[in-house]
């Protein structure tokens, strides 16, 4: 399973205006944000501001990450990248470093 990082932001267009309604689809948008967490499909969600944030899953592929956040857009958009682990990307770096360094 690979590891993705998706980084959030809202969409205030997409937004309803009227209070009422605006509460309403944040109480919906965080429950169902509490229920991917508590089902295991994201591992983290933390926020940076008020408008954005991270949040963490393992998929088997991008496109099931791509799924997950597909639930949240237009309200929130998305940009979604694969976390490489310290030992894999140190390891091909060098590797790449290597080869370049040889010609």
């Amino acid at each position: 399973m690979a590891k993705y990082i998706i980084h959030f932001t809202a969409n205030p267009q997409a937004w309803p205006t009227h209070a009422t309604a605006a509460v309403e689809l944040w109480e919906g948008t965080a429950s169902a944000a509490t229920a991917l967490l508590d089902a295991g499909t994201l591992s983290t969600i933390d926020w940076t501001s008020n408008m954005e944030g991270y949040a963490t899953l393992e998929a088997a592929s991008k496109a099931v990450a791509i799924q997950v956040a597909a639930a949240f857009f237009p309200f929130f958009t998305q940009t979604i990248e694969e976390l490489v682990p310290w030992s894999e990307a140190s390891a091909a770096i060098l590797a790449g470093v290597r080869a370049a360094a040889e010609g």
